[in-house]
Formats: structure tokens, sequence, C-alpha cells
């Protein structure tokens, strides 16, 4: 008993947790929408944090990614309004899971995501995980005073 605490509490943790963006010092604050089956970058904000901190990640269809010479730096998950599948898999109908899909091809909403900015990121995508299309938008220049860059 004694040796399994020891091994538990000598265990080395990891030092970013799945659920949580690395430590950064910086947010884009982007605008998107999506409009039946298309993925728009409608505008893009650089924010400086007033102190280093980690963006929780939740679960979702779409991902908002900070890039560098393509390459993904780091990312966070989320839903547009009405698109996250309500029906329980193990729950739902045929008839009710092709209802919620028929629903979900016409959709149109617009809603603000906020994703981390490490250092080096230059663009920002929104990606699609169920389609594969993805947006995507260079960054602004950061901004030497207050940071309200916008595009």
């Amino acid at each position: 008993m004694i040796a399994l605490l020891l091994t538990l509490f000598l265990t080395p943790q990891t030092a970013v947790s799945r659920d949580e963006s690395t430590l950064v010092n910086e947010m884009a604050r982007l605008t998107v929408k999506y409009d039946r089956g298309a993925i728009r970058i409608l505008r893009v904000e650089r924010i400086p944090l007033t102190s280093p901190e980690r963006m929780r990640r939740w679960r979702g269809r779409f991902e908002a990614r900070a890039i560098s010479a393509g390459k993904t730096l780091d990312f966070v998950r989320f839903d547009f309004p009405l698109m996250a599948e309500a029906e329980a898999p193990e729950d739902a109908t045929t008839e009710a899971k092709q209802l919620g899909q028929k629903l979900r091809e016409h959709v149109t909403a617009t809603t603000l995501v906020r994703t981390p900015l490490p250092a080096g990121a230059t663009s920002v995508a929104i990606y699609d995980t169920v389609t594969k299309k993805s947006a995507t938008a260079d960054l602004p220049q950061a901004a030497a005073g207050d940071g309200s860059t916008k595009r």
C-alpha cells in the first residue's frame, strides 16, 4: 500500500493536460460564420492577456487552430449554435438521426471563438473535423500599445 502511494505521488505529472491549451500570453478572438456547410472567418482580433494562462478545451466538431508555417501550434474545439449532435447515439431512432442531420445541413450561425496564440503563430484556421473543410486568415500584427488590433 505504501509503495502504491509513493508511486502515485512521485510519478511526474505531464506539463499540459489534454483538456487545456499550452500556456500563452495572447489569444485571438474570431468571429466565425457557418452557412450551410461553408465556413468563413469574418473578423480576427489579437488580444494580449494580462498574465499567461491556459485555455480550456471543450468537445466540439470544429477546431480553432493557431498556425505557423502550415503547422498547428495549438487549438481549441467548439461547436456552432444548433450544430452539435443532440441525439444520443444509443437512444436515437433512425428517423431522429436523419431529421437532425437534415436540420444541421441548413443551419446558418455566427459565433465568437477564443483561441490561444502561442509565440510564432502567424495565422488562424477553423477546421471542420467531419467534412475536413477549413478556412484560414492571417493574424493582424501585434499592437505596440493597447493590443486592440482588428482585422
